[in-house]
């Protein structure tokens, strides 16, 4: 059981906000349909992402 409070409940879906590497350690093993994080936004690193399944550049 998480310590936790959750962020916003309903239904079968629970969603909480914190630090997903404190978080992940208090998840049950196979309890999780999907995990979903919003990256940092600096994304200009020389790097490449995936879009509409090709490989782009990120580099701006």
């Amino acid at each position: 059981m998480m310590k936790d409070k959750p962020y916003f409940e309903r239904n079968n879906f629970t969603l909480y906000l914190g630090d997903s590497f404190k978080l992940l350690e208090e998840i049950e093993e196979n309890s999780v349909d999907m995990i979903f994080a919003d990256p940092p936004y600096n994304l200009s690193n020389g790097g490449f992402t995936v879009h509409a399944d090709k490989r782009v550049s990120v580099d701006k």
